[in-house]
């Protein structure tokens, strides 16, 4: 079973992608199965605070507002004072998230130093991921400034020794450049239109990385661009746009669905599993040629990637052996990047009081952004007072009661403190955690106000 980064990933490393992907003779886009009904309302979810990047929230927001204007400049070109082409942007800052309608966000940003869950050890600077089942799309990006890392392979073949440079590439540790922002917020805006990647053949995006050709798209797949500072929404991209949803914008949509259908190709072995029970799913191939491929992603009930898997002829069977595997609801993700075609099927782990307890929106209704709060925290990213901000929420909504009385301590026990990484990363349960957060408040170690 090979493994490739998504499709849906925007990542240094093209090859990684184009080694599993056709390539074009001139230049094409993949197709993306993620369609707007009308003209989508984006919500930008400021980051926590975190101490090292202390401007980084604002700059995010301010990125993302940069990009939406563009994108709906760009559509809108030529019509006047007559455009078409609506998107509206809704930034929500820390202090107004307890009590946000997400309901309405048809696209929701989150902004995260690195990817969360990383079973894989993908390296990207953002990632769309759709919701077939609700129809909604989350993105996140990733702050962390992404450098190249060029690594000697060498081997030996009928006795002929070979090599070639690979590039592994690392997290620095320090915030992006505005350019590779920018891009990645474009890009992936891209895809929650519905555009897939820009393939182009090798020997152009030799040219196009070495900064000899400007990029033809923003949809091209790598942000290793030497000697270019600027990344581009090309007419290349709107003519992709206007091709999917007609002339008449987002709100009168000539062809909503072109492209567009379920073929009922993906199966799980079953519906409910228990924690570390191999978990298969099974996928009809054959229509497959030897060259053809989809891709496969699961996510959680809060639509964070957990699993993202290539599958070719040879592999219509696999198994989620790697996921780490908590309680909750999923559902698994058929993408096919040639033709545009979808599947999807859920499944659950665990008991039904169980995944009652681990469902961050939908059961518990802890938000996400807490988690991300929570990890911070532990790893002090973040000081006590930002963390304790965030636990109005628990008051707010009953989750922990602010004690009045009680003995007064003045230090945090480092159980509690390790038990929020433990929770961020899912070992033990909300009920633990929240036991914690109650324990800190009948001692006045943090005081809510």
């Amino acid at each position: 079973m090979k493994k490739i980064i998504s499709i849906f990933v925007a990542v240094l490393v093209a090859s990684l992608i184009f080694g599993a992907s056709p390539v074009f003779a001139t230049g094409q886009y993949l197709q993306m199965p993620i369609r707007v009904q009308h003209g989508p309302t984006i919500c930008a979810i400021e980051p926590q605070a975190n101490a090292k990047f202390p401007t980084v929230g604002k700059q995010l927001l301010d990125e993302t507002e940069y990009a939406v204007i563009d994108w709906k400049t760009k559509l809108n070109e030529g019509l006047g004072r007559h455009p078409v082409w609506n998107i509206t942007l809704v930034k929500v800052p820390i202090g107004q998230q307890n009590g946000f309608d997400y309901s309405k966000c048809d696209i929701t940003i989150h902004y995260l130093p690195q990817p969360q869950e990383n079973s894989n050890g993908f390296i990207a600077t953002g990632v769309t991921i759709p919701n077939f089942k609700t129809g909604k799309t989350n993105i996140e990006i990733y702050y962390q400034d992404i450098q190249p890392n060029w690594v000697k392979t060498e081997w030996t073949e009928n006795g002929q020794g070979y090599y070639s440079y690979v590039d592994k590439p690392y997290y620095t540790g320090l915030v992006a450049t505005s350019t590779q922002l920018d891009s990645t917020i474009r890009h992936e805006m891209g895809h929650s239109f519905g555009l897939g990647h820009y393939i182009v053949p090798y020997d152009r995006l030799h040219n196009i990385i070495n900064g000899l050709e400007d990029m033809p798209s923003i949809m091209i797949d790598t942000v290793t661009i030497l000697g270019v500072k600027h990344y581009d929404i090309t007419s290349l991209d709107i003519a992709q746009i206007k091709s999917i949803y007609g002339s008449g914008g987002f709100d009168n949509q000539a062809k909503p669905t072109s492209g567009y259908q379920r073929v009922y190709e993906l199966n799980t072995d079953k519906q409910s599993y228990q924690p570390g029970e191999r978990i298969t799913l099974d996928i009809n191939t054959d229509t497959f040629d030897e060259k053809s491929f989809v891709e496969i992603i699961v996510i959680d009930s809060n639509n964070t990637m957990m699993e993202n898997i290539g599958v070719y002829k040879t592999n219509s069977t696999i198994s989620l052996d790697d996921m780490n595997q908590k309680n909750g609801r999923y559902l698994a993700e058929l993408i096919n990047p040639i033709t545009g075609d979808f599947d999807f099927t859920s499944f659950t782990i665990g008991t039904p009081s169980q995944i009652q307890d681990t469902n961050q929106d939908t059961g518990s209704g802890i938000p996400v952004w807490i988690k991300d709060s929570a990890k911070q925290w532990s790893v002090n990213s973040i000081s006590d007072d930002e963390f304790a901000k965030g636990l109005q929420y628990f008051i707010s909504n009953k989750i922990i009661l602010q004690s009045q009385t009680g003995t007064s301590l003045n230090h945090i026990p480092n159980w509690v403190k390790n038990n929020a990484g433990l929770w961020a990363s899912g070992q033990i349960s909300d009920e633990v955690f929240v036991r914690g957060l109650q324990y800190l408040s009948d001692n006045k170690i943090i005081s809510v106000q």
